[in-house]
């Protein structure tokens, strides 16, 4: 086929990034029916709502209300009635005790405990008992056979010994690829490279050195070379 007849979309009838693909729809909280007297909040009844939805169990209602919020015995109703029910696991309440709520309050926290169970939350995650990944241990390995003969389970997270107050992990091997002996410390590169400074020295420290350098080959001359018998026939002593 040639170029003339290649069959392209026209540029208005070509379908945009990303069509087609399927999306799941969005669940919107549905509104609630608007009330009929402005309901008036302050500070106090904001802190206890936030209180309520982040530490369940954990909060205590105020003994005394201050001005201008609302009343326990004018119609406002109670988040709940129930008895204080503790989970075994958590040994927090299931269901806390009547406290004072506005009706907005009241829907809003309702709805986010149907929701959220008490087991999804992050105090109740906490406690339970988690599951952890199996070893990493080959188990064609002879010595992991060995000890699972004798009753050592790698994936029970326990040490090696009777009691289990072993390490819980093999020493991890690592190659030794130089000549050196055990527990040789090698120079780093730096320092091996690094050279002597040259020291210049004038004519009567050479000359010092010198007559050191004399002095010590005479010395081991004599201690090499010296016969006893020759000294005492000389009458060196």
């Amino acid at each position: 086929m040639s170029d003339d007849e290649t069959y392209e979309i026209p540029l208005q009838d070509q379908r945009g990034f990303g069509a087609g693909i399927k999306r799941n729809r969005v669940k919107f909280v549905p509104s609630s029916a608007p009330l009929s007297t402005p309901s008036s909040s302050n500070g106090q009844t904001v802190s206890n709502l936030y209180l309520q939805m982040v530490l369940p169990g954990d909060h205590e209602p105020p003994s005394s209300l201050p001005a201008g919020s609302p009343n326990v015995t004018g119609g406002t109703p109670l988040i709940s009635a129930k008895e204080n029910q503790v989970c075994e696991i958590c040994r927090l309440p299931l269901s806390e005790e009547g406290m004072p709520a506005p009706a907005e309050a009241t829907e809003t926290i309702e709805l986010i405990r149907k929701q959220r169970p008490h087991e999804a939350s992050l105090a109740h995650q906490v406690c339970l008992t988690h599951s952890h990944p199996p070893s990493h241990l080959d188990r064609n390995r002879k010595g992991l056979a060995y000890l699972s003969a004798y009753g050592w389970d790698p994936d029970a997270r326990r040490g090696l010994g009777a009691e289990g107050q072993g390490i819980h992990f093999p020493i991890k091997a690592k190659p030794k690829d130089d000549k050196m002996g055990i527990g040789v410390v090698l120079p780093k590169e730096a320092e091996r490279r690094k050279k002597a400074k040259v020291q210049k020295l004038d004519a009567k420290k050479v000359r010092k050195i010198y007559e050191q350098d004399k002095k010590q080959a005479e010395r081991l001359r004599e201690m090499f070379y010296r016969n006893d018998d020759v000294e005492r026939y000389l009458g060196g002593g």
